[in-house]
């Protein structure tokens, strides 16, 4: 005869098996659900600046460093990879690079999190880079970068996704304000 304490445990094994055999089957039907989202961006300027980036950088002693600023538009449509196993969308801007030294670089402009389905239309026009595009070499000369709009679907349960828009077109990095070629 089993006692109570047999029987507690035979019905939790038994309830956490079946609530895994749930989660898996959730987390494996939602890698199937069809997508098709959009996105495109682009830059409508790019400003070099020679400077000091503030006090809590490495090289706060040396006024040389060459930081770029940048204006982007976004157009993209990601409201089809909301489902019912979307939590949220972190969506963000990637330039990407090479220089002689770095074979591949990548460097956030900016990024943002999408909680709801009617928030995931994006038609943005000047922003402005959130976070700052400071190259290891600290000079700017001879980069040429593409813009590509990347995105994380992040499940309730699950595994997390990702994609991204096709690559722009490669953008050359002026001269810095106020210098003489």
């Amino acid at each position: 005869m089993n006692n109570l304490q047999n029987r507690a445990n035979a019905v939790m094994a038994f309830s956490i098996s079946a609530i895994f055999c749930l989660l898996a089957a959730i987390a494996l039907s939602a890698l199937v659900i069809p997508a098709s989202p959009s996105g495109s961006i682009a830059l409508d300027s790019i400003k070099v600046v020679t400077g000091r980036y503030d006090k809590n950088w490495v090289d706060f002693k040396t006024q040389d460093n060459e930081f770029a600023n940048t204006l982007m538009q976004i157009d993209a449509d990601l409201s089809s990879l909301f489902h019912w196993n979307t939590k949220q969308l972190f969506v963000y801007a990637i330039a990407e690079y090479s220089t002689p030294t770095h074979p591949k670089n990548q460097i956030f402009l900016w990024d943002t999190i999408i909680k709801s389905k009617s928030d995931a239309v994006l038609r943005k026009k000047g922003i402005v880079n959130k976070y700052s595009l400071i190259d290891v070499n600290k000079k700017w000369t001879n980069v040429h970068a593409t813009i590509s709009l990347h995105w994380n679907v992040v499940p309730y349960v699950g595994f997390m996704t990702y994609g991204r828009s096709q690559a722009s077109e490669a953008y050359a990095f002026p001269l810095p304000s106020g210098s003489q070629t």
